[in-house]
């Protein structure tokens, strides 16, 4: 794991470190510039050693300042060419030690140096804070502090840098304001923010309970990675949080429009919200589209628990004879008589004697429980009692009298019919 941290990190780093300005180049002594000219050049070769070589010598020869600084960046970049993390740490700190050079250069090494300590530090887990992050905060903190009071322009990336170092220690409070910054700065810079910096900051939020400004900037990220499922989802959570279902709706409707839901938690999620906000017709229409995909684009699985839903959709949007039909496939999906039951009783309240009949058959074929049985029997014959099928009704009344639970209810109602 930590070798494929480094290696990102090492080119980022010999790619930020460069070669030498011309400003600073006219401040070194002749013999100086075409001795680290030399180095340069092997570097370029990839001949390490042998540029290592001539640094080290060169080092021995200089005195304190800005030749000798240079020297010491110079050998961090060799070190990290080779991986040598410890060796470039080393080289780095005895560079800004020195305080010779351009105070923008001695920034951009602070935050070189910083991510080095993050890389370097000990623990099973690169991600967990140790000594080495709390060194890198200070480094960091100090160095924009200095930046800052002599007007030097921050990059935007050192500011995250800092709010990564007090992230990984769980000072997530501290750690809004330098995101913030890096954030707006680089908004000036007529930049889009880094998506980890979004990521970082509505950790941050949450982490604080501060979910208006959570969702604000998971807001940021929908916009800037629609494709990310999990953004939306947070996104909308964070208004369930504020208790604002509508907002919550409305943000995985926008997703959902998008073609940004597929996962089928989030489609399920989006049906059972439109049911919860006053609108279980959409949510049957579209349950019912996902289930009967074809291409499988949206995988919704025609599970038990799924089926119940659209049915209660169909139910709350008083389609019963959908919602009726619903529970009858998933009875026979599920070998579940239950389901088969609740069909037949949704058949009689819209008076559907003849689908009650074939649901409550359905239900006994699937193993309906005694009491059940009669009590379907007798809802049964009264459908067909009210509906005037006098002869259908005295059928299911008498088939009602074999069952224990029902016998009283089923000669009553006998006796009330007519011959």
């Amino acid at each position: 794991m930590k070798k494929r941290i480094l290696q990102p990190l090492v080119m980022t780093l010999l790619l930020a470190l460069g070669m030498i300005k011309p400003v600073v180049a006219e401040s070194l002594s002749p013999a100086t510039y075409r001795t680290l000219e030399q180095v340069q050049t092997a570097m370029s070769d990839g001949d390490w050693s042998g540029a290592d070589r001539v640094l080290e010598e060169l080092i021995d020869d200089l005195n304190p300042g800005l030749g000798l600084a240079l020297s010491y960046q110079m050998q961090a970049q060799i070190a990290l060419a080779q991986e040598r993390m410890a060796d470039a740490q080393q080289s780095l700190e005895n560079a800004l030690g020195l305080g010779a050079l351009p105070a923008d250069q001695q920034l951009n090494l602070s935050s070189h140096l910083a991510q080095i300590y993050l890389a370097n530090q000990e623990g099973a887990r690169q991600e967990e804070a140790g000594p080495q992050t709390k060194k890198a905060e200070s480094l960091l903190s100090k160095a924009i502090a200095t930046a800052e009071s002599q007007t030097i322009a921050v990059p935007p990336s050192t500011f995250a840098l800092l709010a990564i170092c007090l992230q990984l220690q769980q000072r997530y409070g501290e750690s809004i304001p330098w995101l913030n910054k890096a954030i707006n700065t680089q908004t000036a810079l007529q930049k889009l923010p880094e998506e980890n910096w979004l990521v970082m900051l509505a950790s941050a939020l949450y982490q604080t309970k501060s979910y208006n400004e959570a969702a604000q900037a998971l807001g940021q990220l929908t916009t800037l990675k629609p494709n990310n499922e999990n953004y939306w989802l947070q996104r909308a959570s964070m208004h369930q949080l504020l208790e604002q279902p509508q907002q919550q709706l409305a943000v995985l409707e926008l997703g959902y429009a998008g073609g940004y839901l597929t996962q089928e938690s989030s489609l399920i999620a989006l049906a059972q919200l439109l049911i919860a906000q006053g609108v279980p017709e959409r949510a049957a229409r579209l349950l019912q589209q996902w289930l009967a995909d074809n291409d499988k684009k949206l995988t919704v699985s025609d599970n038990e628990a799924n089926m119940k839903l659209l049915a209660t959709a169909w139910q709350l949007g008083r389609e019963d004879d959908d919602a009726a039909n619903v529970l009858s496939q998933a009875a026979i999906k599920t070998n579940d008589p239950q389901l088969a039951f609740y069909a037949m009783q949704l058949a009689v309240r819209r008076s559907d004697c003849l689908a009650a009949e074939g649901f409550l058959n359905q239900a006994q074929e699937l193993g309906l429980e005694s009491n059940k049985k009669g009590d379907g029997l007798l809802l049964v014959g009264g459908c067909a009692f009210d509906s005037g099928d006098k002869n259908t009704a005295r059928r299911y009344f008498q088939q009602a009298l074999g069952v224990p639970g029902s016998a009283v209810a089923a000669q009553q109602w006998l006796a009330y019919l007519p011959e």
